[in-house]
């Protein structure tokens, strides 16, 4: 089982990685102007990449608990803070992408982006 979730865990962070990218291209790739509702193949790209890393964090958390040492490493503390801050993230860009805010839109799933790919960087690297 624990073999299974680390597996899973690694090859659903890529896809976490890769929705993170699709949804900075969405916002990229929108138009200017308030679309009053986020819908249609915009709104899959928003949910899977919320879901798919919210996914990746609780399978951490469930290897934590195979492993109850890594509870106090670092890498513990990023993916949890991983799993409070992406969300958030995407919230605020989804409701800026509706309102005609792009710029905003844009910068908030680029940090999105960064969180996703800093946190997989450190993940795999795991330098402490």
């Amino acid at each position: 089982m624990y073999e299974i979730l680390v597996k899973a865990h690694g090859g659903l962070a890529m896809l976490a990685l890769l929705a993170s990218l699709g949804w900075t291209g969405v916002t990229l790739a929108a138009p200017s102007g308030a679309v009053t509702t986020v819908g249609g193949l915009r709104k899959v790209v928003y949910v899977a990449a919320v879901a798919i890393t919210s996914l990746v964090g609780l399978i951490g958390l469930v290897l934590v608990g195979f492993n109850p040492d890594w509870a106090g490493h670092a890498f513990t503390w990023v993916g949890l803070a991983v799993l409070v801050l992406y969300p958030i993230c995407g919230a605020k860009s989804r409701r800026a992408f509706a309102n005609g805010k792009k710029g905003t839109a844009i910068g908030l799933s680029i940090a999105m982006l960064a969180l996703v790919a800093v946190a997989y960087a450190l993940m795999v690297a795991k330098p402490f």
